[in-house]
């Protein structure tokens, strides 16, 4: 990112709580309004020489490992780019509605997550209370009715997906062409 005369330049590094490691650039003109935003993102998986020469089916089972906070979505995706190759975009409404609950499901539980465990120590305790204590750990000694919470909605999450997909982590719902 080039700085412009007038400009400057500002970097949020590291960005933590994430899976990988990542910076934010930050270009503002001279009166402080922003003029480009960028998240870098330093991280190579090469998941794609995993799935190279795989039967097309596996693909979903296999992308979902991608992430730990949101293989749901991995699956899904995976399942309909795999749909499309075998022609089965076309989903039964019964299919449909389970792919759309599952990830539903999966949208609870990942929001529940990165609220309650990765936003929250910041928002309870400031951006510089110690590292310490700004943590879930933390939420949990000083907040435990809210940390229980955040819990128990994220394990509302999991069942769904759990009662969609056939296991909470990882599971097989959906499949090419539409649900196993």
């Amino acid at each position: 990112m080039d700085v412009i005369k007038g400009s400057r330049r500002v970097v949020l590094e590291p960005v933590t709580r994430i899976e990988g490691h990542a910076k934010v650039s930050i270009l503002l003109d001279d009166q402080n309004r922003v003029q480009q935003a960028r998240m870098h993102v330093v991280e190579f998986r090469g998941f794609e020489r995993f799935i190279h020469g795989r039967p097309f089916w596996e693909v979903p089972v296999i992308v979902q490992r991608l992430g730990g906070i949101c293989p749901v979505s991995h699956l899904l995706a995976a399942a309909k780019a795999m749909d499309i190759i075998v022609g089965g975009e076309n989903l039964t409404p019964t299919a449909e509605k389970m792919r759309r609950l599952m990830h539903y499901g999966q949208f609870l539980q990942s929001h529940a997550l990165h609220f309650f465990h990765l936003v929250s120590p910041d928002l309870l305790f400031g951006f510089d209370a110690d590292p310490q204590i700004r943590n879930v750990i933390g939420v949990a000694r000083k907040y435990p009715e809210l940390a229980k919470q955040g819990v128990l909605l994220r394990k509302y999450g999991q069942e769904i997906i759990k009662a969609t997909a056939g296991k909470k982590i990882h599971g097989t719902g959906a499949i090419p062409g539409g649900i196993n």
